[in-house]
């Protein structure tokens, strides 16, 4: 019962992660790249000068908060479940484990769209994560899994 369980997400769903993170890094490139054009075309005049700038901070403040900042993980890819050690949720380039006296509670969101798992306290910018109903099969045994863990904290901590 104590092994970990790893719990992965259905092919649609990793596709529709992965393609998002691809995505959103491919037109962070294009933009870039288009406004580095429209700067050089200008001259440099002040307002596209305080274009790219604000661009440029906002790709970096969006980069920053994915990766260091833990949001690529808020709907994971699949999630390792060591019941009386931690989760580890996995997401494209990235592995977040949680210390299982972290989480909170479970609750099916239809806000959501899934499961969320809330935390005691914040990982980076994370405060929870969701485990979407596109999840797959095995959303609802992982869902099943960490409310196990939540009512065994619970238990423990009565």
């Amino acid at each position: 019962m104590n092994q970990p369980q790893i719990y992965r997400a259905s092919g649609y769903w990793r596709t529709n992660i992965s393609g998002a993170v691809l995505g959103g890094i491919g037109s962070a490139i294009l933009l870039l790249t288009v406004f580095t054009i429209v700067l050089w075309g200008s001259d440099f005049s002040r307002q596209a000068v305080i274009w790219f700038v604000v661009i440029c901070l906002n790709l970096l403040g969006t980069a920053l908060g994915f990766y260091p900042g833990n949001w690529v993980v808020a709907y994971p890819l699949a999630v390792e479940v060591e019941p009386t050690k931690h989760i580890v949720l996995i997401a494209p380039w990235k592995r977040l484990i949680i210390p299982v006296e972290e989480i909170r509670d479970i609750r099916n969101s239809p806000l959501h769209q899934g499961y969320v798992v809330r935390f005691h306290h914040r990982h980076g910018l994370l405060k929870s994560f969701t485990i979407h109903w596109f999840f797959g099969s095995e959303g609802a045994a992982l869902a099943e899994a960490i409310e196990n863990i939540v009512s065994r904290n619970a238990l423990i901590g009565n």
